[in-house]
């Protein structure tokens, strides 16, 4: 049990802290200007001492507020350099795209359904002869459909299609060897073949059955014949005028085992866009009328003649104003020639 001495001066002892506490504190309101007497300088007091924890408690709840930004803002860049990417991407095939576009304009190819595809894969051969686009028969690709596309300088005839999936298909290129097509050589009547030059060459193809009474010009532009006899029995799976490419050197030249060299206008190595031209007109046979070839990519050709005059033979790549039409003995012997080289289609090859 407590002496009660000792607990009267305990007692004392309290009250007298508590006294000097509330002395003390009134003595620093009092110095720092505050009202409202020993209560409020008590308030006052806490309020500076509760001071610290309070900033805490804000400073922890600001840290999350700029976490959470943050994470906002990484996201809005995240999204942004993806956009970027798209963009970049779409400026860089701008070039192309144009070309391509107005090719299917000026040879109103538009008739033609054209599809719109990516690549998407390229053969893993160093000759790049294959490539793969995003489109297949779902979209209406069947097999042997001609593939225009346009990179480096310029745009044209890519090769046939040669594989179909339901979404996704295989061109065969026309460096390919299975792959042939008839073709008018700039200012020269006979129908001539175009193929592949041979492994190894994604930039080179031989203009071949070429007669040495024909004079195959460098620099000369070469087109897609069309369809130039019975359609039933040699169809040209490639609309008449579509480029190919131009003539860059001659081998044997004046013999009959000349060949041309010719240099696509498409460069197939960064093709990335294409269109397949998923309807025929007419079995592919020439205009009656044939639209103006599109401006070449390289050296600039003859300015062409009013349409009120008639233009010299030799400056025009167009076969038959007539489909249908019977062609002379030079034509006969170079379709013949190009209808020789006529193998399985299945394979991907065509006839002209």
């Amino acid at each position: 049990m407590i002496d009660p001495a000792a607990r009267r001066r305990r007692i004392i002892l309290a009250a007298l802290v508590a006294v000097c506490l509330v002395l003390i504190t009134a003595g620093f309101g009092a110095s720092s200007g505050a009202t409202g007497g020993p209560l409020g300088a008590l308030g006052e007091g806490g309020s500076k001492i509760a001071k610290p924890v309070r900033d805490l408690v804000n400073w922890v709840g600001d840290t999350a507020d700029a976490k959470g930004e943050n994470q906002d803002l990484k996201k809005d860049v995240a999204s942004l350099r993806t956009q970027n990417a798209q963009l970049q991407t779409r400026l860089r095939k701008f070039p192309n795209m144009q070309k391509l576009a107005a090719m299917v304009d000026d040879l109103q190819l538009r008739r033609n359904d054209p599809l719109s595809a990516s690549v998407i894969g390229k053969s893993p051969t160093a000759w790049a002869t294959t490539i793969t686009i995003d489109r297949g028969s779902n979209d209406g690709v069947q097999l042997r459909q001609a593939v225009v596309g346009a990179a480096g300088p310029g745009a044209g005839l890519v090769g046939f299609v040669s594989a179909v999936k339901p979404n996704l298909a295989t061109v065969s290129l026309l460096p390919s060897q299975d792959v042939a097509i008839g073709a008018h050589l700039d200012g020269v009547k006979p129908v001539l073949t175009i193929r592949g030059a041979g492994a190894g060459s994604v930039d080179d193809l031989e203009l071949e059955f070429v007669p040495s009474t024909t004079e195959i010009k460098t620099g000369a532009v070469v087109t897609t014949s069309g369809t130039v006899d019975d359609p039933a029995k040699f169809p040209s799976n490639a609309p008449a005028d579509l480029p190919i490419g131009r003539v860059w050197k001659v081998d044997q030249r004046g013999t009959d085992e000349q060949i041309g060299h010719v240099r696509p206008f498409v460069d197939l190595r960064t093709l990335e866009d294409v269109q397949v031209l998923r309807r025929v007109i007419n079995g592919n046979r020439p205009r009656k009328n044939p639209v103006a070839t599109p401006t070449r990519p390289t050296t600039s050709t003859a300015a062409k003649p009013p349409a009120s005059t008639t233009p010299p033979a030799t400056t025009t790549p167009r076969l038959n104003t007539t489909p249908g039409a019977a062609t002379t003995g030079g034509e006969q012997d170079g379709a013949a020639g190009a209808t020789g080289t006529q193998t399985d289609p299945s394979t991907g090859t065509t006839a002209p």
